[in-house]
């Protein structure tokens, strides 16, 4: 009977040997290679690429620390000119292009019979719109027209660095949670938010270039008029009747040359009603006969 105890202890002592030796070794496992934690840090990463914490930046935060931060200010202008010599204008125009190290981006020219009209849009260096602008305006005899907008950015140029930033640091935690990736699954579940995460920097990178874009290069919007007469005026009556007595007799050309086009279809379509009346003068005539009968 004691033989009987003493086995079944050693049995049980044995057992409870192995599953601390068990426990020992899963408490001894790299938590890298645990999907379940992984996984945790993939969803804590998700919650974070929101970017929660992150509130746009109002003017007593945009310098917290009192440092200087350079100004971000787009510069853009609107400007009607009326010049007396429209291709001596023009050509003074490219000379101060060249001057000032702009050039125009988008030029729309028409020519009417009382005035010439050249709308340009001339891109140049922050440093050099002032300048340039005095200058074009020194091209007219008379000013239409001149509004100036500076729009200061600065605001949106830190935000968007900084949550830039952020996004790539996630990015990064994201790679490295890739390269612990073991399943399939886990490789495509961190691979989606590498996806969602690449879209959000590249439209704020996007973003990013287009401000850096505006605010290193500021935007004139030109429009040169000449007044064909020299009085400025529109076209007179007698003026207006000559054109239109020109416009008509133009008008007569083309209606005969239009006839002389179609006399293929006019010939058959005076033949086809020739023979339409005869046949129903014949018609009447045979039916009288009929009835004197």
């Amino acid at each position: 009977m004691k033989k009987n105890i003493i086995y079944l202890i050693g049995i049980w002592l044995f057992f409870a040997a192995c599953s601390g030796k068990a426990n020992d070794f899963t408490g001894a496992m790299e938590p890298e290679y645990a999907s379940e934690d992984m996984m945790a840090m993939s969803e804590e990463l998700k919650s974070e690429s929101t970017e929660p914490n992150i509130v746009p930046m109002t003017k007593n935060q945009v310098n917290p620390t009192n440092e200087k931060i350079e100004k971000k200010i787009i510069k853009t202008a609107e400007i009607s000119i009326e010049v007396e010599d429209f291709k001596k204008a023009r050509s003074a125009m490219e000379t101060l292009l060249k001057k000032y190290d702009a050039y125009v981006s988008d030029e729309s020219e028409q020519n009417y019979d009382y005035q010439i009209t050249d709308n340009l849009t001339i891109r140049v260096k922050a440093e050099h719109f002032d300048n340039l602008l005095n200058e074009v305006g020194g091209l007219a005899v008379h000013v239409n027209s001149k509004h100036v907008k500076l729009s200061d950015v600065t605001e949106e140029f830190i935000d968007i660095t900084s949550r830039l930033k952020n996004k790539k640091q996630v990015e990064q935690q994201y790679l490295e949670i890739l390269k612990r990736a073991r399943t399939i699954e886990e490789i495509l579940k961190v691979n989606e938010h590498i996806r969602v995460i690449r879209e959000e920097i590249e439209s704020k990178e996007g973003r990013l270039k287009y401000l850096k874009s505006q605010v290193s290069l500021s935007t004139i919007h030109l429009s040169m008029v000449q007044r064909i007469e020299s009085s400025g005026n529109y076209p007179s009556f007698g003026y207006k009747l000559l054109k239109a007595l020109e416009g008509g007799w133009d008008g007569i050309l083309l209606f005969v040359l239009g006839l002389v086009y179609l006399w293929p279809f006019i010939i058959i379509t005076v033949f086809v009603v020739w023979f339409i009346i005869r046949y129903n003068k014949k018609r009447k005539q045979k039916n009288l006969d009929s009835g004197a009968k």
